[in-house]
């Protein structure tokens, strides 16, 4: 990784924590949260670029999420998902999925929502960065509650570090804000800095900083992502 990149990089990732502070005023203090997820991710279908390069024309993504905050080992926020991912061609992909959530973020206040989410991922790479735009529509149909729509904007910024042809870790940074369109404001941002490594031909892990700026108090945190593809 040459040292003008290593310099844009680290420059991202200053502008990503400064620009993380909430678009609302916060007053409650930050609490620390530790976010897991493990995905399956399931190539349906496969098909060939111009190239003769094999590539997953249609793939499925099972997740399961568990949040843990307030005391080390309570479950904040649990969820589970299933994503279809539909690759148009190299740069564009659509993508629904439709996910379960149960969260008590304020203690003895639970929630439950299902959410309907359809979208497209704009993807390209620049002097060797990988750069991925997700735009996001989100339906919440929320059990007790008045349902909602939301915008959601993420845009993760990425660059391999080597040895010689080897890939050793990937650093990423990511930032992703959240339009409610019913009162037509910015409800939330969240912004992720860490690395993703490929452990095993099929299994990778990210590891991240992240600070979540929302209601009903920031969030800072770990979050850990296990990949495992089922080939």
């Amino acid at each position: 990784m040459p040292v003008l990149s290593l310099r844009y990089f680290f420059l991202l990732i200053v502008v990503g924590v400064v620009s993380s502070m909430p678009a609302f005023s916060q007053s409650a203090k930050p609490v620390f949260q530790s976010w897991n997820e493990i995905q399956l991710i399931v190539p349906l279908i496969k098909g060939k670029d111009a190239k003769g390069k094999s590539f997953n024309r249609v793939t499925a993504t099972f997740s399961g999420v568990e949040r843990l905050g307030r005391q080390p080992v309570d479950a904040v926020d649990q969820r589970a998902s299933a994503t279809f991912d539909f690759r148009l061609n190299g740069h564009i992909s659509a993508f629904a999925g439709l996910m379960a959530r149960h969260d008590e973020i304020t203690f003895r206040s639970p929630h439950r929502e299902l959410r309907l989410d359809y979208g497209v991922i704009l993807l390209t790479t620049w002097h060797g960065f990988g750069i991925k735009d997700r735009n996001m529509m989100e339906h919440r149909f929320r059990i007790g509650r008045v349902d909602t729509d939301l915008y959601r904007n993420r845009i993760v910024i990425s660059h391999p570090v080597k040895h010689g042809d080897k890939v050793l870790f990937t650093p990423f940074v990511s930032e992703e804000v959240y339009y409610e369109i019913s009162s037509r404001n910015w409800t939330q941002n969240e912004f992720y800095a860490g690395i993703s490594r490929q452990l095993s031909k099929s299994t990778s892990l990210d590891i991240a900083y992240l600070r979540n700026d929302s209601k009903p108090a920031p969030v800072n945190g770990l979050a850990l992502t296990l990949k495992i593809t089922l080939r």
